[in-house]
């Protein structure tokens, strides 16, 4: 092996180790990000899915409520996409979600817009990291994708989110999501609970 090889071989092994955060890595930040806090009461959300090339094709609104017995919890997701053309449709998904330590949780999922077998994430710090495999509607075909998905407190109630999707292993898109939680009143909850 020569020398340009050895040093092209050495900068292939940093930057695949650089893209390897690990939640740990946030342990000291805050503010400290909460999944049974956060997600529990009223939530809105607003987002985008660009595909693998970066052009968006499809825009998002999503109405959550999230409510918690111990360490079981469940996240209730109202999806309304819209197309290029501003035309609107529905899905719906449910989580449930089991904390079982200070820092891990898992989780699985069922729906319209995707069902999950099994998710698994930690928290530390202000960083949230949620792995899952999710059967993904897309029209009348579906497509199983993994989701690896990390998540930023920006304030206690307000939180920044960026998946990076693939399938079998190549690029098949990002989403970018806003995630607001509510104040917990009959009429926020009434509204994550429409449709619309």
């Amino acid at each position: 092996m020569n020398k340009i090889q050895q040093i092209v071989g050495l900068s292939l092994v940093m930057a695949l180790a650089g893209c390897a955060t690990q939640p740990q890595e946030y342990a000291q930040s805050r503010p400290k990000f909460d999944l049974k806090t956060f997600f529990n009461g009223p939530l809105m959300a607003q987002g985008v899915f660009e595909n693998r090339s970066g052009k968006v094709v499809n825009r998002f609104v999503v109405r959550m409520m999230g409510t918690w017995q111990g360490n079981q919890g469940t996240l209730v997701e109202n999806f309304t996409y819209f197309d290029a053309a501003g035309k609107k449709t529905y899905q719906q998904r449910v989580w449930h979600l089991t904390e079982t330590s200070n820092h891990h949780f898992v989780g699985s999922a069922e729906g319209s817009a995707g069902n999950v077998a099994k998710a698994s994430g930690d928290a530390f710090g202000f960083a949230l990291h949620w792995s899952y495999d999710v059967r993904q509607p897309v029209g009348k075909t579906f497509y199983n994708l993994h989701a690896n998905d990390w998540m930023y407190m920006i304030t206690p109630n307000t939180v920044m989110d960026h998946t990076d999707v693939t399938w079998y292993g190549l690029h098949a898109g990002n989403i970018f999501l806003e995630m607001h939680k509510l104040p917990d009143t009959a009429e926020n909850r009434a509204k994550v609970a429409e449709v619309k």
